[in-house]
């Protein structure tokens, strides 16, 4: 799609799904600049254009051409490190990091946006659990400044996603967990969307509903928890992925036994049998398979097989 045409493919999109100019532009420009995108009259920043495509439901990286050196290296770099992010190898994340920082005075405010939330994410550890909550709530409200717990932004960026992820960690730590739950169900929703990109939704939503039926299982709400977990096993297995399967699964059979109905016995048996196979094969964390095997013996009084 040639740059010329991106107001009219926002200007289309956006009346599709029956979004207001006031909804989209929230926090990533003035609506004069998104009116004037749409009417082909000025074109913003490569970073305002792709953060408006993520919210309608678009990467944007094959939409437009970056232009001027500092706005392609931003571009780039943010693209480098949300593969990093997304993959199993995060060690060059530091260093793009650094990169990154260096053209802190041209970032425009989703480029802010973007490397605070990651700065805070990838270097958790670093701050405490209200330091981290505030950085968070900090970094979001750059594009969401009416951003509350009860008052959750309807349209997000890949960054903004991440953000609410994480926050919704951070409550827990603090004994929020119904608001977490909240925030993570949010969540859900929005990535149940038909506007949102399937290769996004495969990205982010196992893991979001992992965190939620580990929430909803430790509030007792057992027959929720069971929900949400068949609803991840099924879109990992559907979709081939399975970062998530083995502890989803493990989720799964732990809600069941916690019914403590009879019925449910075989069916968390098997759960459990599934979370040990790909745990073997693709979680690998010495530590997850003791526990599989130690819930299997306190549970079930069966040994799950060593494989050597």
């Amino acid at each position: 799609m040639a740059l010329y045409s991106i107001g009219n493919f926002i200007n289309q999109r956006r009346e599709e799904l029956g979004i207001t100019q006031d909804d989209l532009a929230e926090g990533l420009c003035s609506i004069t600049t998104l009116s004037r995108l749409e009417n082909c009259e000025q074109t913003p920043r490569s970073s305002t254009v792709r953060a408006l495509l993520q919210r309608l439901g678009y990467s944007g990286a094959l939409l437009f051409q970056a232009v001027g050196r500092e706005e392609f290296e931003i571009s780039q770099l943010q693209v480098k490190i949300v593969q990093m992010f997304n993959s199993y190898d995060r060690s060059g994340v530091p260093e793009a990091l650094v990169k990154l920082d260096g053209y802190r005075d041209f970032f425009s405010k989703s480029d802010r946006q973007f490397y605070e939330i990651i700065y805070a994410v990838f270097y958790k550890d670093r701050f405490t659990n209200d330091e981290m909550l505030q950085r968070l709530e900090s970094a979001l409200r750059i594009t969401h400044p009416k951003y509350s717990i009860d008052n959750l932004p309807n349209f997000l960026t890949y960054e903004e996603a991440t953000a609410l992820n994480a926050i919704a960690g951070a409550l827990e730590k603090k004994n929020e967990r119904e608001a977490a739950i909240k925030v993570l169900y949010h969540l859900r929703d929005f990535y149940s969307k038909d506007i949102v990109d399937k290769q996004e939704v495969l990205k982010a939503l196992p893991i979001i509903l992992y965190n939620l039926s580990k929430l909803l299982g430790l509030s007792g709400k057992y027959d929720e928890c069971i929900e949400i977990c068949n609803q991840g096993i099924k879109l990992m297995k559907d979709n081939a992925r399975g970062r998530y399967l083995a502890v989803t699964l493990y989720n799964l059979s732990w809600a069941l036994v916690k019914k403590g109905r009879a019925c449910d016995i075989e069916p968390a048996k098997q759960a459990l049998k599934e979370a040990y196979c790909f745990a073997l094969v693709i979680d690998r964390r010495p530590s997850f398979i003791e526990r599989l095997k130690k819930f299997s013996i306190e549970n079930f009084g069966e040994e799950l097989p060593s494989i050597l």
